[in-house]
């Protein structure tokens, strides 16, 4: 069991086993410097014989728009889970995991080391404190495929600094959301963006077993997510039926995109970058949004 230990000097999480919504409003509007939804698959490392040149060009327009402008980047990946509370990571280093397996070993000669950010994670996990809300510093984790198999097309040259953020399933969407609210309110203080990938389709046992086509149900859960990403509106999403979301299996859940939601508001307009997909298995969809006021 994973408890999360919250005192200013020793606050950490360690990490790795295993619906109300809380959104700023109005008097709380901040220009983020960028927010974005981005594909984690271990394909954008090496070459596979699959082509996502669209997804590649959006995330490399998503690191020339950036450079130059945040202060640090939290980006959130499925991969990292922790109990207990949100974990990020607060050290001016971070380990780059290989947590994948099977692929060539080109893939494992990869290396991305941007540095960390520390204090601005203190910041957060000052305002953390302050709003009562169950975050974290992790020990045992860095900086897992889920973040740096896209960091490495955003910021090529890894000198960007990088926050680590994890998902949690046992406290829920709320937290999250108000999680995401803390980086919006850091924001006012701070050039920060915000970066969550995953797959909004997942379904990595298909592929096993041999099965091409795309469920329905998982197509129209793909759908109602860029609908709402185009029209504003993630309540599309949070309430689309139980049917299409265990389709789709999106990878974290609702929770990668619960915490993107509490960063730009209820208010916000979302741009599709890119939308492909892969192995009829998985989607790969890069999307930017903006809060407004």
């Amino acid at each position: 069991m994973e408890i999360i230990h919250r005192t200013r000097t020793k606050s950490r999480i360690i990490p790795w086993s295993s619906d109300d919504t809380y959104i700023l409003r109005g008097t709380d509007f901040m220009s983020l410097t960028g927010a974005f939804y981005v594909p984690n698959t271990p394909t954008l490392i090496g070459d596979l014989g699959v082509k996502h040149d669209n997804t590649e060009r959006a995330l490399k327009l998503i690191g020339e728009d950036l450079i130059g402008k945040p202060e640090a980047v939290f980006v959130v990946s499925p991969h990292f889970v922790t109990d207990g509370g949100i974990g990020i990571i607060a050290k001016p280093k971070l380990n780059q995991l290989y947590d994948f397996y099977g692929f060539p070993k080109a893939f494992y000669e990869v290396r991305y080391a941007p540095p960390g950010s520390p204090a601005l994670a203190e910041d957060l996990l000052d305002l953390a404190m302050e709003d009562d809300v169950p975050v974290g510093f992790a020990e045992g984790w860095g900086l897992d495929h889920g973040a740096w198999s896209p960091l490495i097309h955003i910021f090529p040259m890894a000198d960007v600094p990088i926050i680590p953020v994890s998902i949690s399933n046992s406290i829920g969407t709320k937290d999250h959301e108000r999680f995401g609210a803390l980086i919006r309110k850091l924001s006012m203080r701070h050039d920060v963006a915000i970066i969550s990938t995953g797959s909004i389709i997942h379904r990595l046992d298909l592929w096993q077993k041999g099965v091409l086509n795309v469920p329905e149900n998982a197509l129209k859960y793909l759908d109602v997510c860029l609908d709402a990403f185009r029209n504003g509106k993630w309540e599309e999403i949070w309430k689309a039926p139980r049917e299409m979301l265990e389709s789709a299996s999106p990878e974290g859940g609702e929770l990668p995109l619960r915490v993107l939601s509490g960063v730009v508001g209820v208010r916000f307009k979302g741009e599709i970058l890119a939308n492909e997909t892969e192995f009829g298995s998985a989607s790969l969809t890069t999307a930017s949004f903006a809060s407004v006021p």
